[in-house]
């Protein structure tokens, strides 16, 4: 009877079980997505302080190490003083862009809204002009003007209704600045015990698993790391070079707003080929306010300044270092933004291409079994023994 248990209960048995149980599972999750969502929103409103910790020290890791390498190497407490470096840089260039940034943004809010009853007055003119000179029918005008001043009257009552909302949104500023405390001291505390963090997560895994599923673990953890560390510190430098010549530009263009608009095209420019045109959408919009031929000035502008960061710049900078086709860019930009927002364009990169290259590693495993080798210069696949063609597969 025992006997007849166990040859039951085969491999291909249990296999078959679990895949059911994770398709009934993935069913019920799908059905109920609502229920689901809201579990996951909450889990991550809790844990969400150290996934921001995380962030920041992996972002500033490598300056880290850069401090720990290059001024500190001799000295005992190396590690201590590079963190405390490090963050007292990073503190200083955030508080500087925020001195820089904040009037102007609320200059070009002020001058949106002095200029609105003027641009409102512009069209009412020019409707007019066209009226008499085309003989429009006064009625349409008049419908359109309606138009225009209850949308005024609306955004106005937006405005107002906005008031009242002050007090909540100064508590949920108290309550980020809390979790964004919580997360810079878990950061510094990630940086300084890195090791030990490591060694703790390799004894977990080694303890609860077998040997070569831990050490697939940490290989696909290496690649992952070795992945973003290229991608998120070569597209840090390759913006911030972007963003200085915005800046440059801009003092040509229209300097009264030539630090906001580099900073808003620096920061978007983290988006691999969409980004400077996201960026490129609220500049214009401010300059369009202020001067129509200075936007078009800078439109232009933009187009040129991506044209060298997607020719030039970029691939100096990054070289190769998802080997994703751009295809497969636009696919995991679309994906990530869709299920993340700006944060998922940016990190979509990385991740897919961390997914591709696993997919990769396997097929050609499953390749080699079948005696199939894989041409990738002439993109055919051949048999071995056969000869292969100049024309690829279809």
């Amino acid at each position: 009877m025992q006997n007849n248990v166990k040859n039951y209960f085969t491999k291909s048995t249990i296999s078959n079980i679990i895949t059911i149980c994770t398709a009934v599972l993935l069913y019920l999750a799908i059905s109920n997505f609502a229920v689901v969502k809201n579990a996951i929103s909450t889990v991550y409103g809790i844990i969400s302080p150290f996934v921001v910790a995380f962030v920041i020290a992996f972002l500033l890791h490598t300056p880290v190490a850069w401090f720990e390498n290059k001024f500190f190497s001799r000295i005992k407490r190396k590690r201590a003083l590079s963190i405390l470096c490090t963050y007292i840089v990073a503190a200083l260039v955030l508080a500087a862009l925020i001195v820089a940034a904040a009037p102007q943004v609320a200059d070009s809010v002020v001058s949106v809204g002095n200029n609105i009853p003027k641009y409102i007055q512009s069209i009412t003119e020019l409707l007019d002009k066209l009226t008499t000179q085309y003989h429009w029918d006064p009625a349409f005008i008049e419908s359109v003007t309606e138009t225009m001043n209850s949308a005024l009257k609306e955004l106005s009552a937006f405005v107002l209704a906005l008031v009242p909302q002050l007090f909540n949104f100064s508590v949920s500023i108290g309550n980020f600045a809390i979790d964004l405390f919580m997360s810079v001291i878990a950061s510094i505390y990630m940086l300084a015990t890195k090791e030990r963090l490591i060694f703790q997560m390799k004894k977990i895994l080694y303890s609860f698993t077998k040997e070569k599923k831990a050490d697939r673990v940490i290989e696909i953890g290496q690649l992952t790391n070795e992945m973003f560390s290229k991608f998120i510190n070569g597209k840090m430098l390759d913006s911030l070079i972007i963003g200085i010549l915005c800046f440059i530009g801009m003092m040509f263009i229209y300097s009264p707003y030539a630090i906001l608009i580099a900073i808003i095209v620096g920061v978007t420019n983290m988006i691999p080929f969409f980004g400077p045109f996201i960026g490129a959408i609220p500049s214009t919009l401010i300059l369009l306010m202020v001067s129509p031929l200075d936007a078009l000035i800078f439109v232009a502008f933009v187009l040129a300044l991506q044209q060298f960061d997607g020719n030039i710049l970029g691939p100096k900078i990054l070289g190769d270092s998802t080997g994703l086709a751009p295809i497969w860019v636009l696919v995991s930009i679309t994906i990530g933004g869709g299920l993340m927002g700006f944060i998922g364009m940016i990190i979509g990169v990385p991740t897919f291409a961390v997914f591709y290259s696993l997919l990769s590693e396997n097929m050609d495993k499953r390749l080699a079994k079948k005696n199939i080798i894989a041409d990738r210069e002439k993109m055919t696949l051949t048999p071995e023994g056969e000869t292969t063609t100049d024309e690829p597969n279809a």
